[in-house]
């Protein structure tokens, strides 16, 4: 839970926005180009201009549309990283379908060009879901990675109702991300302990995510804090209505809270007994209950996104927790 100065520092520059959790393009999605009358288009947080600009597109990018509700575009806008739109400048491309990577391998080229003879640009692993633009003599122009373009082989791409379905599918709770140290509420103080939510507040910050969602309402940080109790040294007492789960079979507890519609709080120690916590936002689907496929939002560094990264940085597993 301790941060070094400077990785607090990188957290309070990189993270002073909300970001929504996502992965790759769902079954569903479709292509849009952006239509704006200026340069570029904003990317927000949430589906609203009250909410933090996290990006821009420019006029006539392509982009990944996830769906669409009240006037706004849920996106993805590059590898992992989900956005919203203003449905008004999003002129979306109709004849584009997702497709599933369906390679006897696990990875799947993307190309420059429509031939192998074309540089590699990147790669789709098996079970990824690209938008397909268009067909020609065996390869197909694709969408991936939200907004990137390439082309791959139509033989290793199929329509999901033609192939075996996961045994556990897919899960994706849509969690607004926040960071303990965001310069908004970093150096608010927790309790009558002094120190602050930048320096001990992941708990409280991964709490204020869960209520979030919970609630249907962003609860910051900050407000969070004012509405829970510690002890004198810092450490949270927990709300009545939250659970605390010890089971060693914690994985396949987590994926069916998930099944439920809930975000689960994982809490987990280094070898020399310091402490982090996490909120599982959803599972990848697959075959079976692998660490590397739940997706995480961890309040203390924007570069960990699964269960198994949060778990190489801090190894002992703790506990779980999650609301009645």
């Amino acid at each position: 839970m301790k941060k070094t100065a400077r990785l607090l520092a990188m957290v309070m520059i990189i993270s002073t926005i909300f970001a929504n959790f996502s992965f790759a393009a769902e079954q569903g999605s479709t292509a849009g180009i952006v239509a704006t009358q200026s340069t570029a288009l904003n990317i927000r947080s949430g589906p609203g201009t009250g909410y933090s600009v996290i990006g821009k597109l420019q006029k006539g990018s392509y982009i990944t549309l996830q769906n669409y509700s009240n006037g706004w575009w849920r996106i993805e806008y590059a590898d992992g990283k989900e956005g919203y739109v203003s449905g008004d400048y999003i002129n979306e491309i109709k004849e584009s379908k997702a497709y599933l990577v369906n390679t006897q391998s696990t990875r799947l080229n993307v190309r420059k060009g429509p031939g192998t003879n074309y540089d590699i640009i990147g790669k789709l692993n098996k079970g990824d879901y690209v938008v397909v633009l268009s067909i020609a003599n065996g390869w197909a122009k694709v969408l991936f990675d939200g907004t990137k373009q390439g082309y791959v082989s139509f033989d290793y791409l199929a329509q999901n109702s033609t192939v075996k379905s996961n045994k556990y599918p897919a899960i994706s709770l849509n969690i607004n991300r926040m960071a303990q140290g965001d310069i908004r509420w970093a150096n608010v103080k927790i309790g009558v302990s002094g120190k602050t939510i930048g320096s001990i507040g992941c708990l409280t910050t991964v709490v204020a995510m869960a209520e979030s969602y919970r609630q249907g309402k962003t609860i910051t940080p900050d407000v969070m804090s004012r509405n829970l109790r510690y002890t004198s040294s810092g450490a949270m007492y927990w709300p009545s209505n939250y659970i605390n789960s010890y089971t060693s079979n914690y994985l396949s507890e987590i994926y069916n809270l998930l099944k439920q519609g809930k975000p689960v709080l994982v809490g987990a120690k280094t070898y020399s007994g310091g402490q982090h916590w996490v909120l599982v936002t959803g599972f990848k689907g697959g075959d079976s209950l692998s660490a590397s496929n739940f997706t995480i939002a961890d309040p203390g560094t924007a570069n960990r996104s699964t269960l198994s990264e949060f778990f190489a940085a801090y190894p002992v597993y703790y506990k779980i927790a999650y609301y009645a």
